[in-house]
């Protein structure tokens, strides 16, 4: 495929920044499943403790004001009360339940399969990437396929990205796009912006957990200031209690 491309400053910093972007975003995603699959289950219990004493105290609240009136609480709008307040909360939990198991779940990829789906989503983005390409807006079909390998490119999954690659390869020799013009304009500002996007990325979490999951002694540190963390919610959970069950 021969691709011409016009614009003003420097194209090729533009290209690489615009994959390195994208190879960070996926790094990024990758340590956030590492740091789940290692701290899921404790942040999930401290969460789920966390919650409890927040139940707790509505209820306090809730049987306090009754109190105040003269009126013993009614349990079914006690419960139902609790119910509405807390449903936010619940919905969280479970969607971390699911990522969980998510992560669990994950089968391990092997590094040259990894490489692999790298190399392929580079030189498809080189030529279908939205932020460069036109073949994208003018073919519907190819955006679709755009989505199915970056979905691929961060799952890992290396039959799809193959099979995406040789489904766009043929959609592009079947329709004679074997040559076609690339012209970005704002060329310097775009890449002032993807710098600045690189540098969020890799000085924030997730991608910042990369330290963290790198260092075993610090893994332990966190797993202990967890446990730590748990047990406190807990003992003030059995405090609230007690406080509610005078009250009820």
């Amino acid at each position: 495929m021969d691709i011409v491309r016009i614009c003003g400053g420097d194209y090729t910093q533009y290209e690489a920044l615009l994959l390195r972007r994208d190879s960070l975003k996926k790094e990024a995603m990758d340590y956030l499943s590492d740091y789940i699959r290692v701290f899921g289950e404790l942040t999930m219990a401290v969460y789920e403790q966390q919650i409890e004493c927040i139940k707790l105290k509505k209820a306090i609240a809730f049987c306090q004001t009754a109190a105040n009136y003269g009126r013993k609480p009614d349990k079914e709008q006690l419960e139902a009360f609790l119910q509405q307040e807390m449903a936010a909360y619940y919905q969280k939990l479970r969607q971390m339940a699911d990522d969980n198991q998510i992560c669990k779940d994950a089968e391990a990829v092997p590094e040259h399969d990894v490489l692999r789906i790298k190399k392929i989503y580079r030189d498809i983005a080189k030529k279908l990437h939205p932020d460069i390409s036109p073949l994208t807006e003018k073919y519907p079909e190819l955006l679709e396929l755009w989505y199915r390998l970056v979905t691929a490119y961060n799952c890992n999954s290396l039959q799809e990205a193959e099979e995406v690659q040789m489904l766009i390869n043929s959609f592009l020799e079947r329709n004679g796009e074997d040559h076609f013009e690339i012209t970005i304009p704002n060329i310097n500002r775009k890449i002032a912006a993807l710098e600045a996007e690189i540098k969020q990325i890799i000085t924030t979490t997730p991608y910042t957990y990369k330290e963290l999951l790198n260092d075993l002694s610090a893994v332990e540190t966190k797993k202990e200031t967890l446990r730590e963390e748990l047990e406190t919610y807990r003992d003030y959970a059995a405090e609230l209690q007690e406080i509610l069950d005078q009250l009820c």
